[in-house]
């Protein structure tokens, strides 16, 4: 065969080769982002559009209709939907399984701008578009934070200065802070002074609405040189909102601090977070399908850190979910169970061959083989996660095969010939095409399910694609490495010395394998004689796996113990806020008394749920 007898001529190509295959394995598998799963969401995006008080079927008529039509142009789009009630619109674009959405993006842009000026003038702002992502919807670390400030010193300080700085990390999409609090300004009115100037609120309420905006001005040519302006409305302090007019009687403007009590005051809370009878607030950050949730969350930690140094401890953080640890975690698992495997494929093959250089060959077969399928899930943009890992596991007792058949035949005809260079050839050349032949049969046992559509072949492709560059790389190791190897270390038993109680131990494996092959001769004798019972036996086993297929529990995802759990609590309609966080706090004491393993809990408590 051309490829084994191209590695047996020229070792030293295929050592350069095998170097620079391990130096770029390693740096792919250092590359590779780590994860629990794929993302399992096929490409979406949402474009919203706010048409305050306008009733479903004018929002149908002026905003949807004419968003779909012009979304129906976009390249990529395997099905569009819009969905219309009460001053909201929302158009759903899902796209084919192979179009990256935030490339899509600057054409939906242009494609809204083009009918901008068709839209209702009273939309709120401009459409927005979210893109729907598998990982924008929980986020892979939250914490929570505490702090001696006050609840609107301390939402300030991690809106300007702790959310820019996690943003910044790679592969973070979003920093979500919940539960923090704001001053708004609050205008009390004084009835009897309205009613003494005839003045209404409502009179007050339209100058309130009508005001506090920047407006365009026009613009003017200025040498050569045209220049925008625009009047600034916006008031800068509680003055400029106190003297804002809002009337006028008996010669003299009225302003709003003649009618009004005006000061700065916390806006009402929608939602709370609590824990052991204390106020916090959490943040949480959401990454990207592309984010690499292990270097994010070490990121995210470094930052906390520096955070906390930074103010002397005036604000503290608790670790409330980590995803990477749990990726970390079962990652670990998988790749322990991978290393199990390969530690005991080697012992067999060890206890079977009783030469450990023959044994060294068929071990390099494994992590070359594992190496270059990391090389081509890297190439294909895959990432490190459950499923890949699993393939890769799943593949490890099937990458043995090629390379123990190659070996077998190569040392069969080196005790024979003595001359490791000829067997090493003629031992590939002879079974060569067969590994080739079974190999393919086995890739396109997994190769169909890379061509799966939806969820199902999202999950399966990792999985797949792992098995299959495995056995491919399998098969090259088989017929290229092993024959190199061989030609270059492999050594008559004579000449190799082992101590009589191993040499003894031999003897007594080897006579073991031959009673089981004798036992085994026996048994496939009295099949081939006992024809009918033996299909009878067949067709029995296979009617009672059929049957026992039927009673086994099926499920999309196996459950998993990630030492978190929710608690969904709902209250009477109509609690107040402060009533469903008092029955938050009495649940969360009696929680701790009966769990007290609880290290951090938190409780999003709203008006009515919790």
């Amino acid at each position: 065969m051309f490829f084994s007898d191209f590695a047996v001529k020229h070792p030293a190509v295929i050592t350069i080769l095998l170097a620079g295959l391990l130096v770029f394995g390693v740096l792919a598998g250092i590359s590779l982002n780590s994860e629990m799963i794929p993302p399992i969401t096929q490409p979406k995006a949402t474009i919203v559009t706010v048409y305050p008080g306008a009733a479903a079927r004018e929002v149908e008529r002026d905003i949807s209709r004419l968003i779909e039509n012009q979304m129906s142009t976009l390249a990529g789009v395997s099905e569009l939907s819009s969905s219309s009630s009460d001053s909201y619109s929302l158009v759903e674009l899902e796209f084919r399984a192979d179009i990256d959405v935030r490339a899509k993006l600057p054409q939906i842009r242009e494609l809204l701008n083009g009918i901008s000026d068709d839209l209702p003038e009273g939309i709120d702002g401009s459409p927005v578009i979210y893109i729907n992502e598998a990982s924008a919807f929980l986020p892979v670390f939250s914490v929570r934070i505490s702090s001696s400030m006050n609840p609107q010193d301390l939402t300030r300080f991690l809106e300007e200065r702790v959310s820019p700085s996690l943003a910044r990390i790679n592969g973070v999409s979003r920093i979500s802070i919940v539960g923090g609090s704001k001053l708004e300004a609050r205008v009390r009115l004084n009835t009897q002074g309205l009613e003494s100037r005839g003045i209404s609120a409502l009179n007050v309420y339209d100058a309130l609405r009508n005001n506090n905006l920047n407006v365009p001005s026009g613009s003017a040519l200025f040498r050569s040189r045209e220049l925008s302006f625009t009047s600034s409305g916006v008031f800068k302090d509680f003055q400029d909102l106190g003297n804002l007019t809002v009337g006028y009687a008996d010669g003299s403007y009225i302003f709003l601090k003649d009618v009004a009590d005006i000061g700065p005051a916390p806006e009402p809370s929608k939602i709370r977070i609590r824990s052991e009878g204390r106020d916090y607030i959490m943040l949480d950050i959401l990454k990207r399908d592309e984010g690499d949730t292990l270097s994010i969350v070490r990121d995210a930690l470094k930052i906390l850190a520096e955070i906390k140094d930074e103010t002397r401890g005036a604000v503290e953080y608790s670790v409330v979910s980590d995803q990477a640890e749990t990726t970390r975690r079962s990652l670990r698992t998988v790749f322990t169970a991978g290393l199990t495997g390969l530690s005991l494929t080697i012992l067999i093959i060890l206890f079977v061959l009783h030469d450990l250089r023959a044994t060294i060959i068929i071990s390099l077969s494994i992590p070359l083989s594992v190496l270059f399928a990391i090389l081509g899930l890297f190439g294909t943009g895959r990432s490190l996660n459950l499923l890949s890992l699993s393939g890769i596991t799943v593949a490890i007792g099937m990458i043995v095969d090629n390379s123990i058949v190659v070996l077998e035949n190569t040392y069969r005809i080196f005790r024979k010939s003595g001359d490791r260079r000829l067997a090493a050839m003629t031992g590939a050349g002879e079974v060569g095409g067969a590994v080739l032949a079974s190999t393919t049969t086995s890739i396109c046992v997994f190769a169909p399910l890379l061509f799966l559509t939806g969820i199902i072949g999202v999950i399966m492709n990792d999985l797949s694609l792992a098995i299959v560059f495995s056995l491919a790389a399998s098969a090259l190791v088989a017929v290229v490495v092993v024959p190199w190897l061989s030609a270059l270390i492999l050594k008559p038993d004579g000449q190799i010395r082992k101590p009589a109680a191993l040499r003894s131990l031999e003897a007594s494996i080897d006579r073991g394998l031959d009673a089981l092959e004798r036992g085994y001769r026996r048994v496939l004798r009295a099949a081939l004689d006992n024809k009918p019972f033996t299909l009878v036996c067949a067709a029995s086993f296979l009617a009672a796996s059929v049957l026992l297929l039927s009673i086994l529990n099926i499920s999309f995802l196996p459950p998993s113990d990630t030492g978190e759990f929710e608690l969904y609590v709902d209250t009477p309609a109509g609690y107040s806020l402060e009533r469903t966080t008092a029955k938050v706090d009495e649940l969360d004491r009696i929680l701790h008394e009966q769990v007290p393993e609880i290290e951090t809990s938190v409780f999003y408590v709203g008006a009515g749920s919790a």
